[in-house]
């Protein structure tokens, strides 16, 4: 309690919370951490419906006005209090930046790999600071000491950049990627593992795993992939599982996963600095991939091996401890259940058109805060050049494997009011 009492206080200094700069900041800190106490004892689904408490979160971000953003799938904003702490950490290392190099940054590591260790549910000699999933992703493809002829199983529905790895990999080493194709949306676990096992044969080195599919928001459930991850292991084969859209975005642990190693961006659902990211290697399997860059005599089997990469900026780092904490305060279980309230708010909406086809879940199991919908009459280079030009609504456009629409990914500060926004939108382009 003193700690989140703490933590608001700061945002008050900070500006982060709009009105409430101008109130005593104690009885605004109580005030703001009371609030939220009482919606956390409140069954879940009346708290993710308490719009006044919703209105708060929305003052800690600093978002335009004008332009709605509604592809925090891609990147989100950070918190105030988060973007302060990476101004204040960038003066402070520009003071002397070898000092803080030698002296203060193993340190910060250790202590930021503990905190990301107890938010993701694995342990601190398991996590690596990366700067995104797909520097993350790459250095799993890329440490693997492959041999011609060894098979993969990838999904024809995992994100564009993984799939070019793959595809590079192959035209390097020899080996043969097998292909599954995920109907959209799927909503059967049995029917996720026969598509996945049903590919794996004695030349199977290795499967990708995409938890949450960037253009749908489609959930792979946790224990689907535990258990074609056990499998696996069984057969020693390696699995790497696709965490860009899962953390801080659902509830689960990654040593739930069963999964030898897992790769997510801190900038999408955290609300982290732009350019950061993690990757887990399960501890027995860190000696057996190679990192990106060298690494010191004795350091095989240690996870900072895969931090090697040269002077980086690392305020962005530092501010990453404050984007935890402003998470933690929240809740994972409140967070997941608010973000599944506002896609299903705008989603069953646009259900009622019978010219709107949806590739992606009504079901919790299968579907968290990003939906993807298609215009049956209507291209979807039309739909979003009139959501982005006239009516300023940033958001995804997907044409990939058959799936053509446009993907929309609220986060915690979007408002109902801003929904309306796009319904309204949305309401005139279908007319």
């Amino acid at each position: 309690m003193n700690n989140r009492r703490a933590f608001f206080k700061q945002m008050i200094r900070v500006g982060a919370l709009g009105s409430f700069s101008m109130l005593n900041e104690t009885f605004a800190a109580e005030e703001l951490i009371e609030t939220i106490d009482h919606l956390q004892s409140l069954p879940i689904e009346e708290a993710i419906q308490g719009e006044d408490f919703w209105k708060r979160i929305q003052e800690a971000y600093a978002v335009s006005k004008s332009y709605l953003n509604l592809n925090n799938g891609g990147v989100s904003p950070q918190p105030t209090v988060v973007l302060n702490a990476q101004k204040k950490y960038l003066e402070l290392i520009n003071e002397m930046p070898s000092h803080y190099l030698a002296r203060d940054l193993p340190r910060n590591r250790f202590i930021l790999r503990e905190k990301l260790a107890r938010l993701a549910g694995c342990l601190p000699q398991e996590i690596a600071l990366m700067q995104n999933t797909t520097e993350a992703m790459n250095t799993v493809l890329l440490g693997i000491d492959w041999k011609a002829g060894d098979e993969v199983i990838v999904s024809k529905q995992d994100y564009s950049t993984v799939k070019l790895g793959w595809e590079q990999l192959a035209k390097r080493h020899q080996i043969k990627l097998i292909w599954v194709n995920l109907p959209a949306p799927i909503e059967n676990d049995e029917a996720i593992l026969k598509i996945y096992l049903s590919k794996v044969s004695p030349k199977t080195r290795f499967i990708n795993l995409t938890q949450v599919i960037n253009w749908t928001g489609q959930i792979i459930p946790v224990s689907v992939i535990a258990k074609i991850c056990t499998q696996a292991r069984e057969k020693g084969i390696f699995t790497l599982v696709d965490g860009a859209h899962s953390l801080a975005h659902i509830d689960f642990k990654i040593s739930d996963l069963q999964c030898d190693a897992y790769a997510s961006s801190l900038h999408k659902w955290l609300c982290a600095p732009i350019g950061t990211g993690m990757l887990y290697v399960r501890q027995d399997k860190i000696a057996s991939v190679w990192p990106m860059y060298p690494f010191d005599s004795g350091q095989e089997s240690m996870i900072e091996k895969f931090e090697h990469k040269g002077t980086i900026s690392l305020a962005k780092e530092e501010a990453t401890h404050t984007a935890i904490q402003f998470h933690q305060h929240i809740g994972i279980k409140l967070k997941e259940a608010r973000l599944r309230y506002l896609k299903n708010y705008w989603a069953k909406e646009l259900q009622a058109y019978s010219n709107v086809r949806f590739y992606t879940s009504f079901k919790a199991k299968y579907a968290g805060g990003i939906a993807l919908f298609g215009v049956t009459d209507r291209s979807p280079n039309l739909v979003s050049a009139k959501l982005e030009k006239t009516h300023r609504i940033h958001h995804t456009m997907t044409n990939l494997e058959g799936i053509k629409g446009i993907r929309i990914s609220p986060n915690i500060y979007t408002s109902l009011k801003d929904l309306d926004r796009f319904l309204e939108a949305m309401t005139t382009l279908l007319k």
